[in-house]
């Protein structure tokens, strides 16, 4: 859990009123929800007994029939009174340089008489002349107490005495206020009708299916859903043995005992080793959320890689606890991805958000090709642990193939599963699968369930990576030799403690 005294809302309330305070002249609250920033700022101003006036385009201050920007601004200059003028989705307006330079003239003049003006709205205010004069905030989600407070106005406690309270509570978060209570709303609306019909309903279920749906809007931020575990994922026993000893690292206990929440993982090594799979299945032993961070999203072009960016990691810490998967880390932020400085942009917006976060955000990032990676992400303390994810062992390859065939109902001999482990020396997890998949289509071409031949035939007709990028591999793992921790214990390692 996260400080009361660490909450992103309180933080950003005290720096406001700061700056309310100071006073800052020239303000710029970047957020979709305008209503609660107009009410965040009312709230402040009426501390100080300072009045507040709102302007839109439609509206003006509310006394004439439509907004002129200038026409605004001028009338500011002729108000006596300290107030707060807050100007709603106006950023777009500025884009006109003689507004822009009228702005900075009528700052001048407020910063003299303690006035504030306060930009309002999603967009960024981004015009050079303006850098100095501006400063911006970024209104966080919600924290749980505002979430809270929304969830027991639809569902008072004393008439829903049955539900799971703060599960539902912590379901929600990661929506806006107002995403909040429309989710709310409808799972009400579900709850009862399931009621009255006699039906059953998992309140819990229809929290986060609600979530999925808002917050799958994002075009950089994918919910996975929380389906293998552990157990689906073939060795890797040193890594797992770490995984087992930190799942109850986010719980209140751990707290209490003075641990800090675990910072994040990155998972180095061959391809088809079964990083991403790891990444995926860490959220479910952990009974966390699971999100995927997708870096090719953030350099689309649809918008700035950094506002990307930036929103992405700001749900995410309004979803904490949760798990953020970074798969291929390398294609955003290899060394000359990108020439115009976009790269290295948002790669300092993530190393500070890593620095700095106070929330219990567990990431997760893969790579495949490290060499090419800044050294800045590689740094002591960026992550709790750097594991290398090599080609499986003899007796890894034993148990992947067991998994595959168990999850296809498929049964073969131990003899044959240990004969076909040592036959596919070099085989990543992925090719071996391949191999059980490339064995069900022979026999099921023939009508019959697979046998021996079917699975030695297909492992001899795969050529494994390894025999093309073998230089690659061992370069890799020269790397990793004293730089990243195994994530698979020797072999001979086992049998000692075995045999003993």
């Amino acid at each position: 859990m996260t400080p009361a005294s660490h909450s992103p809302h309180l933080l950003f309330m005290r720096e406001l009123q700061a700056l309310l305070k100071a006073p800052y002249a020239l303000l710029h609250i970047e957020t979709h929800e305008e209503a609660r920033a107009v009410d965040l700022v009312k709230r402040l101003a009426a501390r100080d007994d300072r009045p507040v006036w709102e302007w839109s385009i439609t509206s003006g201050f509310g006394d004439e029939p439509s907004g002129d920007l200038p026409s605004a601004l001028a009338q500011i200059e002729t108000i006596d009174e300290q107030g707060l003028f807050l100007f709603k989705d106006a950023a777009h307006l500025l884009d006109d340089a003689v507004v822009r330079r009228q702005l900075r003239e009528t700052e001048a003049h407020c910063a003299k008489a303690s006035k504030t003006l306060v930009f309002i709205g999603p967009t960024p205010i981004p015009h050079p002349e303006l850098a100095k004069d501006l400063t911006p905030l970024s209104l966080p989600l919600p924290d749980r107490e505002i979430i809270r407070r929304q969830y027991e106005a639809i569902f008072p406690p004393e008439k829903f005495a049955s539900l799971p309270h703060e599960s539902l509570v912590g379901g929600a978060m990661g929506l806006t206020q107002r995403e909040a209570h429309r989710a709310f709303h409808r799972v009400r609306y579900q709850l009862l009708e399931a009621r009255k019909d006699g039906e059953a309903f998992d309140p819990e279920e229809a929290i986060l299916h609600e979530k999925q749906r808002l917050v799958g809007r994002s075009k950089v931020l994918e919910f996975h859903a929380l389906a293998d575990g552990l157990d689906h994922v073939g060795g890797l026993d040193s890594l797992k043995d770490w995984l087992q000893k930190r799942k109850k690292a986010f719980s209140n206990e751990a707290r209490d005992y003075g641990l800090p929440a675990p910072k994040g993982l990155l998972l180095i090594g061959v391809q088809g080793c079964g990083k991403s799979l790891t990444a995926k299945v860490v959220g479910r032993h952990w009974g966390l959320p699971l999100l995927r961070l997708d870096m090719g999203r953030v350099f689309d072009g649809a918008r700035a890689p950094e506002e990307a960016l930036r929103g992405a990691l700001k749900t995410c810490d309004a979803l904490a606890p949760c798990v953020l998967w970074m798969d291929e880390i390398e294609k955003g932020f290899a060394t000359g991805a990108s020439n115009d400085g976009r790269a290295s942009r948002v790669l300092g917006s993530l190393l500070t958000w890593q620095q700095e976060k106070q929330t219990p955000v567990f990431v997760v990032a893969t790579a495949n090709d490290v060499t090419s990676l800044p050294p800045e992400l590689m740094r002591k303390g960026r992550f709790d642990e750097i594991f290398f994810v090599d080609l499986p062992q003899p007796h890894e390859r034993a148990e992947i193939l067991r998994i595959h065939l168990s999850m296809r109902d498929l049964s073969v001999e131990d003899e044959v599963i240990a004969e076909l482990a040592q036959q596919c020396e070099y085989f990543s997890g992925a090719e071996l699968e391949q191999v059980v998949v490339s064995a069900m289509y022979a026999a099921f071409a023939e009508d019959r369930t697979i046998d021996r031949e079917d699975l030695m035939y297909a492992a001899r007709d795969t050529v494994p990576l390894y025999r093309t990028y073998e230089e690659m591999i061992k370069g890799l793992r020269e790397w990793a030799h004293e730089r990243a921790r195994p994530a698979s214990r020797q072999r001979r390692v086992i049998d000692f403690f075995e045999r003993h």
